[in-house]
């Protein structure tokens, strides 16, 4: 028995000896044909590419205008987290606020993705395999990114653009951020240039974009003397995209929960109608109705509304519209980026701000044609009447707190030592997680 034990073993051994050979003398060095590198991604991927482009876009300014939109006297903080309260009160500048510090991601990785999409349609363009399809692809790349640059640069104190990956950049520096309007224009004329389809949409596009850096100005520092914007080039591309879309067309964002575009984190739609932590605010709508959808969709501004059209004395009509636009798909709003709304109102300040209270007076009483309102004839003061405008017909578009300011019309919300008191014209900053992974950051 001992005997066999033995043989056993020496079986087993010699079994183990020359496993062991046969393992070292083979290479493990396989080819996978499902592997794909990164630099091996070629034309037939760049739909694929700028699809996630406009989801993370959408992720991207779902998210950042939760806390925006907070911070202005569009929504009260009603709910159990007091970092949003924080906002509500004005204290907009914490980097340790943990939704701001949340959407920051978000938004980051669109204006990385935005560029790297960007710079890989333009290696694709110049070969012979970019289609027409690719082309509009590329235009809509264009757009998206400029989407993203617009929305740092309007929401933002600082940021930091040129990360790639591992390799961290600098921040743009508070002084610069108007640049980044810059290089939005950049990618729409870029876009406009390739004669793609989406002309007339991008030229609205860059009417915003012009005029939003003339904004950006008006509140670096904050001149409340001579609030009015004057840009010509804006005005004269608002009046183009108004002939090719019509008085009444929006530029949406569009969210859903069947597809991949679905937004998730700390979204806006998730934070006001499914979690309640914040509601629309008292100073646009009657606050008993406000979780109400019966009263919200019951097609009457009355029991909805509480902010008044200053000259015909009703519940405003234009802002019921974006309420139950926005109230009724709960998880899955549009969200407007760019409207025929906000191009009469671009074409009215400009004229306003150069002394032309005719054309002024023509474009304020297209967007009120457009609700039944009584037209515009000198009832009121037309800055007054351009404040209200802007704050009915860009409800929820990520623009309150720039009017906050320029116009010396601060949030009701807002206490006296917050820093959007006593520093105007304090934006979003540059979050701790950044600061924290960013050695170029002090």
């Amino acid at each position: 028995m001992e005997k066999l034990k033995n043989i056993n073993t020496m079986k087993k051994t010699f079994i183990l000896l020359t496993s062991i050979i046969m393992f070292l003398g083979c290479s493990l060095d396989a080819n996978n044909p499902n592997n794909l590198l990164e630099e091996q991604l070629g034309v037939s991927a760049f739909t694929p590419m700028v699809n996630g482009l406009e989801g993370v876009t959408v992720r991207s300014y779902g998210n950042i205008l939760a806390p925006y939109s907070t911070a202005s006297d569009e929504m009260i903080w009603v709910g159990s987290r007091n970092a949003w309260g924080q906002l509500n009160f004005g204290n907009v500048d914490n980097i340790n606020n943990e939704f701001v510090d949340a959407a920051f991601f978000f938004i980051a990785e669109a204006r990385y993705w935005s560029d790297d999409v960007i710079a890989r349609g333009e290696e694709f363009s110049t070969t012979n395999a970019f289609s027409d399809a690719n082309r509009t692809d590329l235009a809509r790349a264009y757009w998206y990114g400029a989407i993203n640059y617009m929305v740092i640069a309007d929401m933002f104190d600082d940021f930091v653009v040129g990360s790639r990956k591992t390799e961290a950049a600098p921040p743009v520096g508070p002084a610069n951020m108007g640049s980044l309007y810059d290089t939005a224009i950049g990618y729409l004329n870029k876009a406009i240039a390739l004669n793609a389809g989406l002309t007339s949409e991008l030229k609205a596009t860059k009417a915003r974009a012009e005029f939003s850096k003339g904004i950006w100005a008006k509140n670096n520092p904050v001149n409340t003397a001579a609030p009015l914007v004057s840009s010509s080039a804006a005005a004269a591309l608002a009046a183009e995209a108004l002939a090719d879309l019509g008085d009444d067309f929006s530029l949406n964002l569009v969210t859903s929960g069947a597809a991949p575009l679905t937004v998730d984190g700390l979204d806006i739609a998730g934070e006001v109608n499914d979690r309640l932590e914040m509601r629309l605010s008292d100073a646009y709508v009657i606050s008993s109705d406000n979780l109400r959808p019966d009263a919200i969709l019951d097609g009457d501004p009355a029991t909805t509304i509480s902010l008044m059209d200053p000259i015909d004395n009703i519940p405003d009509p234009a802002l019921y519209k974006l309420v139950v636009n926005f109230t009724a798909p709960v998880l899955y709003p549009e969200y407007p980026i760019v409207s025929g709304r906000e191009m009469h109102l671009i074409i009215a300040e400009n004229a306003l701000a150069n002394g032309d209270t005719a054309t002024f007076t023509a474009h304020i009483n297209k967007i009120r044609a457009l609700d039944g309102l009584t037209p515009f004839s000198g009832q009121m003061d037309a800055q007054d009447l351009l404040e209200h405008s802007r704050r009915v017909n860009l409800f929820l578009q990520g623009r309150r707190i720039s009017d906050h300011y320029r116009f010396a019309s601060p949030s009701e919300y807002w206490i006296e030592t917050s820093p959007a008191i006593i520093s105007p014209g304090t934006f979003l900053p540059i979050t701790i997680s950044e600061i924290q992974a960013n050695e170029n950051i002090n």
